[in-house]
């Protein structure tokens, strides 16, 4: 008993961790003088503003909402951004002139989302995406900003976007997701004509992303997995339309790169197992020269300064809260040049994880992460968290989680696979769950489940399952398929119907979902097989949900129903409404609710 009770949770312990903020998403001026990031220092993210040459940061902005994405001008300090209301996902665009002053706003229709898209090589337009004509379907639109007057440049049906501006500014590159996300084209909308001539489609799938034009007006670069099972560097030459690989890792995806000022040189970030490596292509040369010496983690973007010499990048781990680095590329040395605060935690103490596979049910390799406490297990052994990634399109890497080192610190183990489905490990394996395969993946989860109770420091009886969104569905899965495995779940704004779903999720996605999930006209009788909300008496073990009450992809009445019937069928289960949220908790205040409620729960439960 005393044992048990050194173990145990300790709820109050987790609002400390709570407090660790980050710094994020950073852009810089033109004239390089001004780096903007955003910045969780006042509760939700705001824009902050820091000299490139060093000094103390600044907060420039001071929003009612949290600001979700923000673009300089190519030839000003203008700076643009996106914000929604209560994480609705309609976002407006406005900005900031000189970024100095009041905020401008350039779209006011709260109906309506609008995707950002791009500035004009002149500084003077933007382009971005907008459903206003028809909820289903986004149009581009092209805006002059100091008149802020838009007009249409191109409609059709499905999910397309305006991702660059030829460098003569005449033409526009168009995006085109209409199958799926997964499965794009890349079209050129002469701004004059209406014209759109195709340049990169394809009868089999490919992704097109982050493209970035060459001056000389020859073509352009980008990552694509076009033919290929990983996303590789490709350059794309519009006199034949031709595709070139430049830079094409083994079994690897680069997720991100940056064209020098210069034009000679490309700043790639790949993909090892989730952790993110730096690699700089000499594109005269053909030569790469990977960057070392920053602590292990993840990075989402890089960009290049003005003058050449360094990189900016937002860097986050496993045990390293997010924060900006500039990357001197002479010594190649990294160096952290913000510094968000850590609520007067010991960050040395912070554990990475490392990866671990197990067999699933066909054989396939199961990757999962693996966090283990640095305490001594119990003698009965660890209780484990396993934590479900959702999407399903996307894989678990090692971010900072602040409620994960929190469980670590209590003596929890954390588990996270990449279950059949995940991305960064090939075309073939992210398709192993479509459609009617979607059931394969939860036995994958069963798997890895079943290898970690069987490991001599892990107690087989509390093992828990965590997920949120698409995690969400895998956890009330897993409790349905296999309700004899697990100890409890959790699950924030989970997927219980998908026919419910694809008819109430926002009207611009429900295409994009039924690509992956499966057309409720030809694929009706398996998604009623796939959703757990059919078998939700067998959820035997206590559950606890959270969904916010504005969350557009998975709307309320999915977690709803869920509560209702384990309610109903006099289940334990808490369920936790947070108002003026979406797909997701943007708030401190309301992380504070759910995740102190999340910590109360294993305390009672696990």
């Amino acid at each position: 008993m005393l044992e048990r009770l050194k173990h145990r949770i300790i709820a109050a312990d987790i609002e400390a961790y709570l407090e660790i903020r980050n710094a994020k998403s950073p852009a810089i001026s033109f004239d390089g003088a001004l780096i903007a990031y955003l910045s969780d220092e006042s509760g939700f993210n705001q824009i902050w503003l820091k000299p490139a040459a060093g000094g103390a940061p600044w907060r420039l902005s001071r929003t009612g909402e949290p600001i979700s994405s923000i673009a300089f001008s190519p030839k000003s300090r203008d700076l643009l951004f996106t914000m929604d209301c209560g994480g609705d996902e309609r976002h407006q665009l406005w900005y900031i002139p000189e970024s100095s002053g009041v905020p401008i706003q350039l779209t006011d229709d709260p109906n309506t989302v609008h995707v950002w898209g791009c500035w004009a090589p002149n500084g003077k337009h933007i382009a971005f995406a907008s459903n206003a004509r028809s909820k289903t379907d986004m149009d581009i639109h092209v805006m002059d900003v100091a008149t802020r007057k838009s007009r249409c440049v191109l409609q059709g049906e499905g999910f397309r976007e305006a991702v660059a501006f030829f460098p003569n500014g005449t033409s526009l590159l168009v995006r085109d997701s209409r199958r799926a996300m997964n499965d794009q084209e890349l079209y050129r909308l002469d701004l004059q004509t209406g014209e759109t001539l195709p340049i990169l489609t394809s009868k089999s799938r490919a992704r097109y992303l982050t493209p970035k034009m060459l001056k000389d007006e020859s073509g352009f670069l980008v990552i694509t997995d076009r033919g290929r099972e990983f996303q590789g560097v490709a350059f794309c030459q519009f006199s034949d339309k031709s595709l070139t690989f430049l830079v094409t890792p083994e079994a690897q995806d680069i997720e991100a790169i940056a064209l020098s000022p210069d034009q000679s040189r490309i700043a790639c970030v790949f993909n090892q197992e989730g952790w993110s490596q730096v690699v700089i292509y000499d594109r005269a040369a053909g030569t790469q020269r990977t960057l070392n010496g920053h602590p292990p983690g993840v990075i989402a973007s890089v960009l290049w300064t003005p003058d050449g010499q360094a990189l900016l990048c937002a860097l986050e781990g496993a045990a390293t809260p997010s924060d900006l680095w500039r990357v001197g590329l002479e010594a190649g040395t990294f160096e952290q040049i913000t510094q968000s605060s850590k609520a007067g935690i010991d960050l040395s103490a912070f554990i990475e994880p490392r990866v671990e596979r197990t067999k699933s049910f066909d054989e396939h390799d199961i990757p999962f992460l693996v966090y283990e406490p640095t305490v001594s297990p119990p003698s009965a052994g660890y209780p484990v968290v396993i934590i479900v990634h959702g999407g399903p399109e996307a894989q678990w890497t090692p971010t900072f989680r602040a409620d994960i080192q929190f469980l670590l610190a209590q003596g929890v183990m954390v588990v996270a696979p990449n279950v059949r489905g995940s991305t960064g490990y090939g075309r073939t394996y992210q398709h192993l769950d479509d459609r009617e395969l979607r059931m394969d993946s939860v036995a994958d989860l069963k798997a890895v489940g079943t290898a970690i109770g069987a490991r001599e420091d892990v107690d087989e009886s509390r093992i828990a399952l965590f997920g949120r969104s698409y995690g969400g569905f895998m956890v009330l899965s897993a409790l349905t398929e296999y309700p004899e495995l697990w100890k409890l779940g959790v699950e924030f704004y989970g997927i219980a119907n998908f026919l419910t779903l694809l008819e109430t999720t926002g009207p611009w996605r429900r295409a994009l979902r039924a690509a992956e999930y499966g057309d409720p006209d030809t694929l009706k009788d398996a998604l009623e097989r796939f959703s757990p909300i059919h078998r939700i008496d067998r959820v035997r073990v206590p559950l606890m949900i959270a969904q916010g009450l504005d969350d557009p992809r998975v709307p309320p009445g999915e977690s709803e129903m869920v509560y209702s019937c384990l309610r109903g069928l006099g289940r334990t289960v808490e369920y936790y409404r947070i108002p003026h949220e979406g797909h997701g908790f943007a708030r401190i205040e309301n992380r504070r609710t759910v995740f102190g409620a999340l910590a109360r729960f294993l305390e009672r439960y696990l």
